[in-house]
């Protein structure tokens, strides 16, 4: 007995000089115990925390969608809860946290405890937007020179200046080609600074995926042919007319088809599937190309991260597509997910409700 509370005790030491705040509740979140940081976080001392539920003395009011699944993660599901918070402190100044809350059960699956840890990120998250507002600007300062190279090389393509020699009109394509590719850069990196910035628009109107997924298409039908690629469409009949933001739905399917030619070799396949499915739409496209390897799946959707395996046999993508078209999606309330095997292909799956995008007010539009 001796063994086990000097055990407690230095449990007990290490918990409170831990450097993130650590709070103790009962099933209802009444708290019962707390670290040292959480007066160093939020400003109140653990007397005013103790009996009182937690997080209602720092609390920001947030969605009331955002409480609903935290308690049906860790109460209903006893699972643990990830994810990130505004918050208040005692002088009123507003902090953001990155939280984790674990149900402890007891031998008959029931929560007798929860155990919250709360880091303040208020700094990381300060630097990140720094980070973006600098490449929103860079590249906005981009563009304009990126343009004036762009309508110059047409004009000269287009013999605006006079007849070129064939080496010329070579050497001048390539000009253009790179040029062009920058300019796809700079409109992903800016598209990128608004979304992560919050400062674009998302504009629903009534209309056809059906269209929008036919442009996607015709856009990518050079590319298709060029490497031969068996490409089926299915829709299926009962598609309704939707709320989307045409210019948002545009991107995504640009992203995914593109993606899906490119790293499919030549005459392999590509599919899109339409269809509703429950209450939502889902858009399906299953190609036989490269696949992902599995040890990176779950990194697929992060920014800038491209797998090995596409990195050495294409050296120009910028691993933006997939990280934009989930954080669209994240903001018009659909869902994607994926299915793939390394040298077998890959199949996204992406859902949005039959009542549509989300309205967003915004200063920006997607590029």
């Amino acid at each position: 007995m001796q063994n086990l509370a000097n055990d407690l005790e230095k449990f007990k030491l290490a918990v409170d000089n831990a450097s993130d705040h650590i709070v103790i509740t009962d099933p209802d979140g009444i708290v019962l115990y707390g670290n040292k940081m959480v007066e160093k976080i939020t400003g109140y001392n653990l007397n005013e925390s103790l009996g009182k539920k937690a997080g209602v003395l720092w609390r920001k009011p947030m969605d009331q969608a955002y409480y609903e699944k935290l308690w049906e993660t860790i109460k209903k599901n006893k699972k643990i809860y990830v994810g990130e918070i505004k918050n208040v402190r005692k002088n009123k100044e507003e902090y953001e946290a990155s939280i984790s809350i674990a149900p402890v059960l007891d031998n008959k699956n029931k929560v007798i405890y929860f155990v919250g840890i709360e880091r303040d990120i208020t700094r990381e998250k300060e630097i990140d937007k720094a980070k973006t507002e600098f490449v929103s600007l860079a590249s906005h300062q981009l563009r304009t020179p990126l343009s004036t190279i762009n309508w110059y090389a047409e004009m000269l393509l287009n013999g605006d200046a006079g007849k070129m020699k064939a080496e010329q009109v070579q050497y001048l394509q390539e000009i253009y080609k790179g040029n062009q590719r920058m300019v796809d850069l700079v409109n992903s990196l800016l598209n990128v600074s608004r979304l992560e910035l919050g400062t674009f628009s998302v504009e629903p109107k009534m209309t056809s995926i059906t269209k929008i997924a036919d442009e996607a298409i015709g856009e990518l039908k050079h590319k298709i042919e060029e490497k031969n690629i068996n490409f089926k469409k299915e829709y299926k009949l009962n598609i309704p007319e939707m709320m989307l933001d045409e210019k948002l739905t545009m991107i995504i399917f640009q992203n995914l088809l593109s993606n899906a030619v490119k790293y499919t070799s030549e005459k392999g396949k590509v599919n899109l599937n339409l269809g509703v499915k429950g209450k939502d739409l889902e858009i399906i496209v299953a190609d036989s190309g490269l696949g992902i390897p599995k040890k990176q799946q779950d990194k697929i959707f992060d920014k800038l991260f491209r797998a090995d395996n596409v990195r050495q046999t294409d050296t120009e993508g910028t691993g933006l597509g997939l990280y934009i078209i989930k954080a669209i999606l994240d903001n018009t309330g659909g869902k994607i997910r994926f299915e793939s095997e390394e040298n077998k292909g890959s199949k996204f799956y992406i859902t949005l409700p039959l009542g549509g995008m989300k309205q967003k007010e915004g200063t920006k539009k997607l590029n």
